[in-house]
């Protein structure tokens, strides 16, 4: 077990640098191209397509090849993607195999995150799930000072070979380590699981509202992480006049942050509650926020981002695992499409920001980020009362769990 888990840690590192790889390295490669930043919008759109397919299409990989196969399928798609960038085959190719980088990682996301959610139980899935998300954050906040190292080596495309052989090495880990009481279930394949194949679990008697809660606040969520991330060193050029390459520095501290709080959610969560915690994240993302537009310190600007890392830290996991318990038996299926949803406002959310910032001033910009966050409030307290009243119908039992 302890194999299986650190197999998904060092997986979930991996897909963290192959998240924010084109970002770092965009600038490198549309020189080298001589293309604008429209065709570099592109590019990171079909990225993102290939990732939305990989998320949706995970379960579907998992019944036909076994768990084990699905990620052999996914990390090799991921590690032969970046090979390609590494070789800077012409423009036509990069844009062909963009989609097949972000299948690669979208499925390795979707495939690992199902199986803690649906076979730890308890506290374990919680700290689990938590830290997963630890060593995501730790993958987002290396890759620019990986990226950083190789161009001022003058051998930019060198991060693009490191991401390719590290893929391929946890392609080599996930066929040879022993993966204890996990061997079995990630071997099943369609054949393997009979019965349960023939008639797969469905959404019939869910509460469908509720879950379409979910999907908008993943939506939010992402999206409003992702403009965060992308626009700080903007606005932090822009609003506080700080030189570039401090502003740029903005980013890492928001992501060294997360990375940091993830490590203290699971206990928080677990003692407190998935719904209260939830609500006072989402809060203090409110309150934070709003700070952020009515200060000009540079001080004060990159204290209140740690702040915002260190309250939103959690949001994603303790989300997924809050959601799935209203799903029992869907957790494959429930996890790809919140996962999906989230994607989807990652890449909306952060166009209309970038619209925002055009045509208004930061800190009203800003405040629409803010508005957003207490649109999440507003849906994690539906939920939340949703749930409540679906533990008192239920009895005892339902009770219970709604308090874990």
């Amino acid at each position: 077990m302890k194999a299986f888990l650190w197999n998904g840690y060092l997986s979930y590192l991996l897909i963290g640098l192959a998240h924010v790889i084109m970002g770092s390295l965009l600038p490198e490669m549309l020189a080298h191209y001589g293309k604008d930043y429209s065709a570099g919008g592109q590019l990171v759109s079909l990225q993102f397509f290939g990732f939305l397919l990989g998320v949706l299409s995970g379960p579907w990989w998992s019944g036909k090849l076994g768990k084990r196969g699905a990620l052999f399928l996914c990390l090799g798609c991921l590690s032969a993607a970046e090979l390609v960038f590494f070789t800077l085959p012409s423009w036509p190719v990069v844009l062909t195999v963009a989609p097949l980088a972000g299948f690669g990682f979208g499925m390795v996301e979707t495939i690992i995150g199902a199986l803690v959610i649906q076979f730890l139980e308890g506290s374990r899935k919680t700290f689990v799930m938590t830290r997963l998300e630890v060593f995501f954050g730790l993958g987002a906040l290396g890759m620019p000072l990986i990226s950083s190292i190789f161009i001022a080596g003058g051998w930019w495309r060198g991060a693009f070979l490191s991401l390719g052989v590290l893929s391929f090495a946890m392609v080599v880990l996930w066929a040879l380590l022993p993966l204890g009481r996990m061997q079995a279930m990630m071997q099943k394949t369609a054949a393997g699981e009979g019965a349960e194949l023939h008639s797969p679990p469905t959404f019939r008697h869910k509460p469908i509202g509720l879950f379409a809660i979910f999907i908008a606040v993943f939506a939010i969520y992402v999206g409003t992480e992702m403009s965060v991330a992308n626009f700080l060193p903007s606005i932090l050029v822009a609003n506080v006049q700080l030189q570039p390459e401090i502003a740029v520095l903005g980013g890492t501290c928001f992501w060294g942050a997360m990375a940091v709080g993830r490590l203290f959610a699971a206990h928080l969560a677990e003692r407190f509650g998935y719904a209260a915690y939830l609500l006072a994240s989402c809060v203090g993302g409110c309150v934070v926020l709003a700070c952020f537009a009515m200060v000009q310190g540079a001080a004060a600007s990159f204290a209140l981002i740690a702040l915002l890392g260190l309250v939103l830290s959690g949001v994603f996991s303790i989300t997924l695992i809050y959601a799935n318990s209203f799903f029992k038996g869907l957790e494959e299926r429930v996890t790809s499409i919140l996962i999906a949803s989230g994607g989807v406002g990652g890449a909306t959310l952060p166009l209309l920001t970038g619209w925002c910032l055009d045509r208004m001033t930061i800190p009203q910009s800003i405040w629409l980020l803010v508005a957003f966050y207490a649109l999440m409030v507003a849906l994690v307290f539906w939920a939340s009362r949703s749930r409540s009243a679906k533990a008192a119908a239920a009895g005892p039992i339902a009770a219970e769990l709604s308090e874990t």
